[in-house]
């Protein structure tokens, strides 16, 4: 089914046009109804969160596009002067985290660190160190059965951005582009690989004058959002679906701008989850709900939140800005609620009966500080049943067991991130280990790393007088994403150096170059 934007007067333009032209526009914070990934928000909301605990913050300090200052401290690598990664403080662990990685996209002042991963304790373990661009939405995904990395990347314009997907194999070669049809560009908030080989995602709707409520004085230009479904291999769209054709602006919450030519992003979608019988739904932050989208004629079949609300919403389901809304396996809802002031941001879980259209409040999640996020955020049900939170405007995660207890928190300098994740994730880099090497009267110090690498146990390093002549002289264990192997002086004769990567079995992973020891 394929869904047109209505037919001119409405003299329709391409949202990356409008972007590019904006200057020309009147484009305030009160028309733009959210400006994602660190652009000011339209509701600025009082007693929003710190930043990340005052251990992380140092003299180094950069600028928001909002103009506020954040920590922008990194920390360098000898073996990889390429790789700047966040500072991670994890400020409470209770008990023990879920396995799995985190993956994030941290974001400072001068752009984005771009897609990276952590383990439980912080330390980096990947990152891709040639990013275009900001990044966006990183997380596992499968694709022909096997895991692969998905991630957005493009330009971050009003919030919206406008890009593509990128995938990646355990080896991180890159696999696909996924780009949107019919001219539009992909928006970064959300990407589903299909079951059917196909790819849903929001797209670069476009937007048009001509919609008056209120003042017949006042023709603001409406953004529309629209959902593609692309199959991968051939690029086809199977399905098209634009929020102007089924949902009235008098749901917004966003009021119309005052100013003809003044962008209303009345909608704002941020997130697709196929339902258990196939249809969508699909997460609007400017209208505060939820709607489940019938895949073939594209009418919404219900709403649950906001001003037309089809569920009577029980004590504390009411949620604001929301986003990620997710079906789980056992039927239930779960929402990343941004709430406003006063009150805190959390994660819900909601039950719904479709029968009765009533939603019950069966748990939520709050960080402990209270924290408010001004946009972006997720919520994921893990596999043990433990819930991972990304605050995403305050550069914080959080893990909970089921039954609410804290077991991990973390912040990082950084001004935020989308959505921060858990995944189970297995990385072969196919390029060698990285080594770097200096000298000194104390001896020879070896730097190790392997961006990506996770199966790392054990670092030998192997020096000699010739390529062929190369021996292990030490070993040390891994620790953290550079190994620092200190050690005294060499045999003479011994100008060479390289290491080798071995898991925990003992077997060997890769070999670095070979370096000259320098006088």
């Amino acid at each position: 089914m394929s869904s047109a934007v209505p037919p001119p007067p409405r003299a329709l333009i391409s949202r990356r046009r409008l972007l590019a032209s904006a200057g020309a526009l009147a484009v305030g914070a009160a028309v733009v109804a959210e400006l994602d990934l660190g652009l000011a928000s339209p509701e600025p909301r009082p007693g929003a969160s710190p930043s990340p605990s005052t251990a992380l913050a140092s003299a180094t300090t950069g600028p928001t596009p909002s103009g506020s200052a954040q920590p922008a401290v990194r920390r360098g690598f000898r073996s990889r002067p390429d790789i700047a990664a966040p500072l991670v403080e994890v400020t409470a662990l209770h008990g023990i985290p879920a396995p799995g990685l985190i993956l994030l996209t941290p974001a400072n002042g001068d752009g984005t660190d771009g897609p990276t991963i952590l383990d439980s304790a912080g330390e980096l373990v990947w990152m891709r160190p040639d990013r275009a661009g900001n990044a966006a939405d990183f997380r596992v995904a499968t694709l022909d059965g096997v895991p692969v990395l998905v991630w957005w990347e493009g330009a971050n314009n009003a919030g919206i951005g406008t890009g593509e997907h990128v995938v990646v194999d355990t080896a991180y070669r890159e696999l696909l582009r996924i780009r949107g049809q019919a001219g539009r560009q992909a928006d970064l908030h959300e990407l589903r690989l299909t079951a059917r080989r196909t790819a849903l995602f929001f797209a670069d709707a476009s937007v048009g004058p001509g919609v008056v409520t209120g003042s017949a004085s006042v023709v603001p230009i409406l953004m529309d959002c629209a959902i593609q479904d692309v199959d991968l291999a051939t690029g086809a769209l199977r399905f098209e679906w634009h929020a102007v054709d089924h949902v009235d602006v008098a749901e917004s919450l966003v009021e119309k701008p005052a100013k003809d030519g003044a962008i209303w992003d009345y909608f704002h979608a941020n997130s697709i989850d196929e339902d258990a019988d196939g249809n969508l739904l699909v997460s609007a932050r400017n209208t505060s709900a939820v709607y489940k989208v019938d895949r073939v004629t594209g009418h919404v079949r219900w709403r649950l939140g906001g001003r037309r609300s089809d569920f009577a919403m029980g004590p504390g389901t009411s949620f604001a800005f929301q986003h990620d809304a997710r079906r789980q396996a056992d039927g239930t809802i779960t929402i990343f609620d941004d709430g406003q002031a006063p009150g805190s941001t959390r994660g819900i879980v909601l039950q719904l009966d479709e029968q009765a259209m009533t939603a019950t409040l069966l748990r939520e999640f709050r960080q402990p500080q209270g924290l408010l996020a001004t946009s972006q955020g997720n919520m994921q049900v893990l596999p043990n049943g433990h819930v991972f939170i990304g605050w995403g405007s305050v550069p914080r995660f959080s893990e909970f067991a089921a039954d609410g207890r804290l077991v991990l928190d973390a912040g990082f300098t950084a001004s935020q991130s989308y959505r921060d994740g858990r995944f189970a994730w297995v990385g072969r880099p196919s390029r060698p280990p990285d080594i770097a090497v200096d000298s000194g009267s104390d001896g020879v110090v070896v730097y190790a790393s392997w961006n990506g690498a996770t199966e790392i146990a054990t670092w030998d390093v192997l020096a000699g007088a010739g390529e062929s002549s190369l021996r292990r002289v030490a070993s040390s264990p891994r620790r953290g994403f550079e190994t620092v192997i200190a050690l005294g002086p060499l045999a003479p004769g011994a100008g060479l150096v390289a290491v080798r990567a071995k898991d925990a079995r003992g077997a060997v992973l890769g070999t670095s170059a070979t370096l000259l020891i320098p006088d």
